[in-house]
Protein backbone atom coordinates (compact mmCIF):
# COMPACT_ATOMS: atom_id res chain seq x y z
CA UNK A 1 0.00 0.00 0.00
CA UNK A 2 1.43 3.49 -1.21
CA UNK A 3 1.67 6.30 2.35
CA UNK A 4 -1.39 8.64 1.15
CA UNK A 5 -1.17 12.26 2.58
CA UNK A 6 2.97 12.03 2.66
CA UNK A 7 4.85 14.53 1.09
CA UNK A 8 8.09 13.86 -0.42
CA UNK A 9 9.99 10.72 -2.06
CA UNK A 10 9.32 7.17 -0.89
CA UNK A 11 12.06 4.56 -1.90
CA UNK A 12 10.99 0.43 -1.45
CA UNK A 13 13.65 -1.81 -0.20
CA UNK A 14 16.27 0.69 -0.57
CA UNK A 15 20.10 -0.58 0.01
CA UNK A 16 21.77 1.05 2.86
CA UNK A 17 25.35 0.28 1.59
CA UNK A 18 24.27 3.43 -1.11
CA UNK A 19 23.12 5.68 1.87
CA UNK A 20 25.95 5.59 4.55
CA UNK A 21 29.43 6.77 4.00
CA UNK A 22 30.69 3.18 5.06
CA UNK A 23 29.16 1.98 2.01
CA UNK A 24 27.70 -1.60 3.60
CA UNK A 25 24.16 -2.59 4.04
CA UNK A 26 21.74 -4.66 3.53
CA UNK A 27 18.11 -3.15 2.67
CA UNK A 28 15.04 -1.62 4.93
CA UNK A 29 11.61 -1.99 3.65
CA UNK A 30 10.85 1.73 3.65
CA UNK A 31 12.97 4.96 2.86
CA UNK A 32 11.23 8.18 2.93
CA UNK A 33 12.80 11.60 1.67
CA UNK A 34 10.13 13.94 3.19
CA UNK A 35 10.60 17.66 1.93
CA UNK A 36 9.69 19.20 4.76
CA UNK A 37 9.20 19.18 8.72
CA UNK A 38 4.82 18.66 7.66
CA UNK A 39 6.43 15.65 5.71
CA UNK A 40 8.56 14.10 8.35
CA UNK A 41 5.12 14.17 10.69
CA UNK A 42 3.17 12.48 7.77
CA UNK A 43 5.83 9.55 7.41
CA UNK A 44 6.06 9.39 11.33
CA UNK A 45 2.31 8.77 11.17
CA UNK A 46 2.01 6.54 8.01
CA UNK A 47 5.00 4.32 10.23
CA UNK A 48 3.30 4.39 13.49
CA UNK A 49 0.16 3.52 11.91
CA UNK A 50 1.51 -0.01 10.39
CA UNK A 51 3.60 -0.03 14.19
CA UNK A 52 6.68 -0.56 12.37
CA UNK A 53 9.55 1.26 14.04
CA UNK A 54 11.72 3.90 12.46
CA UNK A 55 15.04 5.76 12.61
CA UNK A 56 16.05 9.16 11.19
CA UNK A 57 19.27 9.49 8.53
CA UNK A 58 21.23 12.35 7.47
CA UNK A 59 23.95 11.66 5.13
CA UNK A 60 24.51 8.52 7.02
CA UNK A 61 28.26 9.11 8.21
CA UNK A 62 28.47 7.61 11.53
CA UNK A 63 26.33 4.26 10.73
CA UNK A 64 27.01 1.37 10.17
CA UNK A 65 23.80 -1.33 8.85
CA UNK A 66 23.92 -4.84 9.02
CA UNK A 67 24.40 -7.25 5.91
CA UNK A 68 20.68 -8.19 6.50
CA UNK A 69 19.37 -4.95 6.66
CA UNK A 70 16.51 -3.41 9.09
CA UNK A 71 13.57 -4.61 9.23
CA UNK A 72 12.39 -0.38 10.02
CA UNK A 73 11.32 2.58 8.49
CA UNK A 74 14.00 5.06 7.57
CA UNK A 75 13.32 8.49 7.55
CA UNK A 76 16.24 10.38 5.49
CA UNK A 77 16.36 14.44 6.45
CA UNK A 78 18.55 15.06 3.67
CA UNK A 79 15.73 17.91 1.75
CA UNK A 80 15.34 19.95 5.05
CA UNK A 81 17.68 22.47 3.61
CA UNK A 82 16.01 25.75 4.61
CA UNK A 83 18.73 28.82 5.37
CA UNK A 84 17.79 32.27 6.54
CA UNK A 85 20.24 34.98 7.98
CA UNK A 86 18.69 37.51 10.49
CA UNK A 87 21.20 40.10 11.54
CA UNK A 88 21.50 40.91 15.48
CA UNK A 89 23.41 43.37 17.33
CA UNK A 90 26.82 41.07 17.16
CA UNK A 91 26.85 39.19 14.05
CA UNK A 92 23.94 36.68 12.70
CA UNK A 93 21.24 34.44 13.85
CA UNK A 94 21.19 31.98 11.50
CA UNK A 95 18.04 29.47 10.80
CA UNK A 96 19.32 26.14 9.06
CA UNK A 97 17.41 23.24 8.01
CA UNK A 98 18.35 19.99 9.69
CA UNK A 99 19.05 18.17 6.75
CA UNK A 100 21.55 20.90 5.00
CA UNK A 101 25.31 19.39 5.01
CA UNK A 102 27.40 20.73 7.73
CA UNK A 103 29.86 22.12 5.62
CA UNK A 104 27.59 23.99 3.03
CA UNK A 105 26.31 26.08 6.51
CA UNK A 106 29.85 26.61 7.37
CA UNK A 107 31.08 27.89 4.14
CA UNK A 108 27.67 30.07 3.83
CA UNK A 109 28.24 31.60 7.17
CA UNK A 110 32.27 32.26 5.94
CA UNK A 111 30.75 34.67 3.21
CA UNK A 112 28.93 36.81 5.25
CA UNK A 113 31.92 36.96 7.47
CA UNK A 114 30.03 35.04 10.29
CA UNK A 115 32.38 33.53 12.65
CA UNK A 116 31.90 30.41 15.39
CA UNK A 117 31.34 27.33 13.24
CA UNK A 118 34.83 27.34 11.06
CA UNK A 119 36.75 25.01 13.09
CA UNK A 120 34.02 22.34 12.28
CA UNK A 121 35.07 22.76 9.07
CA UNK A 122 35.53 19.15 7.11
CA UNK A 123 33.50 17.15 9.14
CA UNK A 124 30.94 15.65 7.12
CA UNK A 125 27.02 15.10 7.35
CA UNK A 126 24.33 17.48 8.02
CA UNK A 127 23.27 19.61 10.78
CA UNK A 128 20.74 17.37 12.51
CA UNK A 129 23.02 14.92 12.71
CA UNK A 130 25.91 17.27 13.77
CA UNK A 131 23.80 18.05 16.87
CA UNK A 132 22.59 15.14 17.62
CA UNK A 133 26.29 13.84 18.01
CA UNK A 134 27.28 17.23 19.20
CA UNK A 135 30.00 16.92 16.82
CA UNK A 136 33.50 18.81 17.62
CA UNK A 137 36.97 19.31 16.15
CA UNK A 138 39.80 21.66 17.42
CA UNK A 139 38.51 22.32 20.33
CA UNK A 140 35.09 23.35 19.10
CA UNK A 141 32.00 21.60 19.50
CA UNK A 142 28.37 22.12 17.47
CA UNK A 143 26.50 23.15 20.77
CA UNK A 144 29.08 26.08 21.54
CA UNK A 145 27.21 28.50 18.95
CA UNK A 146 23.64 26.61 19.21
CA UNK A 147 20.58 29.09 20.27
CA UNK A 148 17.66 26.57 20.21
CA UNK A 149 16.36 23.41 17.80
CA UNK A 150 12.82 22.68 16.38
CA UNK A 151 12.31 18.49 16.88
CA UNK A 152 9.66 16.17 15.98
CA UNK A 153 8.81 13.77 18.67
CA UNK A 154 7.69 9.95 18.31
CA UNK A 155 4.38 10.76 17.29
CA UNK A 156 4.95 14.00 15.13
CA UNK A 157 4.54 16.65 17.59
CA UNK A 158 6.83 19.86 17.19
CA UNK A 159 8.58 21.36 20.20
CA UNK A 160 10.98 24.18 20.29
CA UNK A 161 13.95 23.98 22.58
CA UNK A 162 16.85 26.22 23.37
CA UNK A 163 20.23 24.95 23.56
CA UNK A 164 19.99 25.61 27.62
CA UNK A 165 17.95 23.04 28.12
CA UNK A 166 19.46 20.49 26.48
CA UNK A 167 22.26 18.53 27.47
CA UNK A 168 25.31 17.78 25.81
CA UNK A 169 28.23 16.04 26.40
CA UNK A 170 31.84 14.73 24.48
CA UNK A 171 29.83 13.06 20.94
CA UNK A 172 26.34 12.99 22.70
CA UNK A 173 23.18 15.45 23.16
CA UNK A 174 19.72 14.88 25.08
CA UNK A 175 17.98 13.88 21.59
CA UNK A 176 16.71 10.91 21.22
CA UNK A 177 17.28 8.03 18.74
CA UNK A 178 13.32 8.07 17.94
CA UNK A 179 13.47 12.25 18.24
CA UNK A 180 14.04 14.10 14.43
CA UNK A 181 15.84 17.53 14.73
CA UNK A 182 14.27 19.74 11.96
CA UNK A 183 15.68 22.76 12.31
CA UNK A 184 18.27 24.73 14.63
CA UNK A 185 19.11 28.20 15.08
CA UNK A 186 22.54 29.34 15.35
CA UNK A 187 24.38 32.82 17.22
CA UNK A 188 27.24 33.95 15.13
CA UNK A 189 29.68 36.69 15.65
CA UNK A 190 31.01 39.32 12.97
CA UNK A 191 33.99 38.07 11.86
CA UNK A 192 36.88 38.94 9.26
CA UNK A 193 36.00 36.86 6.25
CA UNK A 194 39.56 36.27 5.01
CA UNK A 195 40.09 34.96 8.52
CA UNK A 196 37.52 32.87 8.62
CA UNK A 197 38.39 31.48 5.96
CA UNK A 198 41.71 30.94 6.17
CA UNK A 199 41.15 28.96 9.43
CA UNK A 200 38.78 26.87 7.54
CA UNK A 201 41.50 26.06 5.31
CA UNK A 202 44.23 25.13 8.11
CA UNK A 203 41.10 22.71 9.56
CA UNK A 204 40.98 21.15 6.00
CA UNK A 205 44.82 20.63 5.09
CA UNK A 206 45.22 19.06 8.82
CA UNK A 207 42.09 16.74 8.00
CA UNK A 208 43.49 15.87 4.56
CA UNK A 209 47.42 15.34 6.34
CA UNK A 210 45.66 12.81 8.89
CA UNK A 211 42.57 11.53 7.95
CA UNK A 212 41.38 8.87 5.16
CA UNK A 213 39.31 11.50 3.85
CA UNK A 214 39.09 9.42 0.28
CA UNK A 215 38.03 6.18 1.02
CA UNK A 216 34.62 4.97 2.57
CA UNK A 217 34.63 5.33 6.16
CA UNK A 218 32.22 6.06 9.87
CA UNK A 219 34.63 8.53 10.19
CA UNK A 220 36.26 8.24 13.94
CA UNK A 221 35.30 4.46 15.01
CA UNK A 222 36.11 5.36 18.82
CA UNK A 223 35.15 8.17 21.12
CA UNK A 224 38.51 9.38 22.89
CA UNK A 225 38.45 8.72 26.97
CA UNK A 226 40.08 10.68 30.24
CA UNK A 227 43.08 8.26 29.27
CA UNK A 228 43.93 9.73 26.14
CA UNK A 229 42.66 9.30 22.11
CA UNK A 230 41.83 6.12 20.77
CA UNK A 231 43.53 5.98 18.03
CA UNK A 232 46.71 5.72 20.57
CA UNK A 233 45.45 3.01 22.20
CA UNK A 234 44.59 1.15 18.86
CA UNK A 235 48.09 1.70 17.92
CA UNK A 236 49.81 0.45 21.11
CA UNK A 237 48.08 -2.28 20.54
CA UNK A 238 49.60 -3.18 17.11
CA UNK A 239 46.51 -2.84 15.02
CA UNK A 240 47.40 -0.29 12.61
CA UNK A 241 46.68 -1.63 8.58
CA UNK A 242 45.18 -5.00 10.56
CA UNK A 243 42.42 -6.01 8.16
CA UNK A 244 39.53 -8.84 7.61
CA UNK A 245 38.53 -9.23 4.35
CA UNK A 246 38.37 -5.74 2.55
CA UNK A 247 37.66 -3.38 6.05
CA UNK A 248 41.04 -1.87 7.42
CA UNK A 249 42.04 -0.19 10.01
CA UNK A 250 43.81 3.15 8.22
CA UNK A 251 47.30 3.42 8.36
CA UNK A 252 47.06 6.87 8.33
CA UNK A 253 44.78 7.27 11.17
CA UNK A 254 43.93 4.07 13.35
CA UNK A 255 41.00 5.40 14.78
CA UNK A 256 39.11 5.13 11.05
CA UNK A 257 37.97 1.43 9.71
CA UNK A 258 38.37 2.36 5.65
CA UNK A 259 36.11 0.36 3.01
CA UNK A 260 38.50 -1.27 0.97
CA UNK A 261 36.35 -2.16 -1.71
CA UNK A 262 33.74 -4.33 -1.13
CA UNK A 263 33.75 -5.05 2.60
CA UNK A 264 30.86 -6.32 4.28
CA UNK A 265 29.23 -4.99 7.65
CA UNK A 266 29.80 -8.25 9.22
CA UNK A 267 33.53 -7.92 8.33
CA UNK A 268 33.98 -3.48 9.95
CA UNK A 269 31.93 -5.12 12.71
CA UNK A 270 34.51 -8.31 13.32
CA UNK A 271 37.24 -5.57 13.27
CA UNK A 272 35.34 -3.58 15.59
CA UNK A 273 34.88 -6.28 17.99
CA UNK A 274 38.73 -6.92 17.46
CA UNK A 275 39.97 -3.96 18.01
CA UNK A 276 37.97 -3.71 21.23
CA UNK A 277 39.06 -7.42 22.76
CA UNK A 278 42.98 -6.18 21.73
CA UNK A 279 42.86 -2.99 23.48
CA UNK A 280 41.09 -4.21 26.54
CA UNK A 281 43.65 -7.37 27.06
CA UNK A 282 46.92 -4.67 25.99
CA UNK A 283 45.94 -1.73 28.10
CA UNK A 284 43.27 -2.17 29.95
CA UNK A 285 41.45 0.52 28.21
CA UNK A 286 37.64 -0.25 26.99
CA UNK A 287 36.76 1.42 23.86
CA UNK A 288 33.25 3.03 23.39
CA UNK A 289 32.05 3.19 19.76
CA UNK A 290 31.05 6.18 18.73
CA UNK A 291 29.35 5.19 15.66
CA UNK A 292 25.76 3.50 15.47
CA UNK A 293 25.02 0.25 14.97
CA UNK A 294 21.43 -0.58 12.81
CA UNK A 295 20.42 -4.30 12.23
CA UNK A 296 22.47 -6.28 14.77
CA UNK A 297 21.08 -8.90 16.58
CA UNK A 298 23.15 -7.57 19.44
CA UNK A 299 22.54 -3.87 19.23
CA UNK A 300 19.64 -1.34 19.11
Amino acid sequence: MEPQGVGGRLVRNAPMKRYTSMKVGGPVPYLFYPEDAAAVAGAIGWLTGRNLPFRFLGKGTNVIVSDQGSPIGVIRTTGLKRLRFKKTEKGASVEAGAGLPLMGLIKACAARGLSGLERLYGIPGTVGGAIKMNAGSFGVAVSDCLASVVCLDERGAARNMRSREMTFGYRSSSVRDRECIVEATFELTRGDRSQIEEEMEYVWRRRLEKHPMGMPSAGSVFKNGNDGPAWRHIDRAGLRGFSIGKACISEKHPNFIVNMGGASASEVKRVIDTVKTRVRETTGVTLEEEVEFWGFDDRA
